[in-house]
């Protein structure tokens, strides 16, 4: 048999196609929906081999709205795919990442870990989190320990919610974060967990969650938790962030 350049080309990106789809369905939600997806198709190919001309109509005609169904449910795997895809060096040096203050976070997180004072910081990569933002209460002002500790102390009116921050910048407070969906979580997650693991679910945002509990602090990035994060860990990770190379590290430790 004989490739033409087309045909090897044609075979590189099918691979490339099947990689990342194995890569978006593994461990998550996607493998039971694919499941479906698969007997839906099967039952559509038999239903016009065996010419059943009733069921034939009725599967083409629910397809279209099918496939949008699958889009949507899908979304926070396809937006992650997109987003694993988009790491690719020569197209990451495209894009710019605002630069964190690496040390007032640190501080602050600090701080309130030693207090046992509950945070949710969600930090803005390179997807926008405006509709999180909106939620909540514009502030506007340059990040420091000292209005992060501030927002978090228990008799502030801003304390139950999340901040968003984005480069040198605290947009709000108080905002409302999408619960994760996911059934395979820990049942020792509060409330702060879920939401960060829901934002990382939604978008690529690093979510830092200091528990009130015991004042540790975890980290969501991408639909993951680490626990139990050390300063050290989390300055490494920060660095990282305004590095451009917050994925890479992620996975190193």
């Amino acid at each position: 048999m004989n490739f033409s350049p087309r045909d090897i080309v044609d075979i590189v990106l099918v691979t490339l196609v099947v990689y990342y789809g194995y890569r978006l369905v593994r461990q998550s939600r996607a493998v039971p929906i694919l499941g479906g997806v698969a007997l839906f198709l099967a039952l559509t190919f038999l239903s016009h081999r065996g010419q059943l001309e009733t069921l034939s109509w009725l599967f083409d005609s629910i397809s279209a709205y099918f496939v949008i169904a699958i889009l949507v449910v899908l979304q926070p795997e396809l937006r992650r795919l997109f987003y694993q895809i988009g790491q690719a060096r020569w197209y990451r040096t495209l894009i710019q990442v605002q630069q964190v203050p690496v040390d007032e976070i640190i501080a602050a997180c600090k701080q309130m870990g030693e207090t046992r004072c509950g945070a949710l910081i969600a930090i803005v990569h390179k997807v926008g989190l405006r509709q999180y933002s909106e939620s909540g209460v514009q502030i506007a002002g340059r990040v420091s320990r000292e209005l992060l500790a501030a927002i978090f102390h228990g008799k502030n009116p801003l304390h139950d919610g999340a901040v968003i921050l984005e480069g040198q910048t605290l947009i709000s407070a108080a905002c409302y974060l999408p619960m994760t969906a996911s059934a395979e979580i820990k049942r020792s997650y509060g409330a702060r967990h879920r939401a960060a693991l829901g934002l990382s679910e939604d978008s690529d945002a690093l979510v830092i969650v200091i528990s009130e509990t015991n004042g540790k602090i975890a980290l969501a990035f991408l639909g993951e938790m680490k626990e139990n994060v050390d300063l050290a860990e989390l300055r490494r990770l920060l660095n990282a962030f305004n590095l451009n190379t917050l994925a890479e590290e992620w996975k190193a430790k």
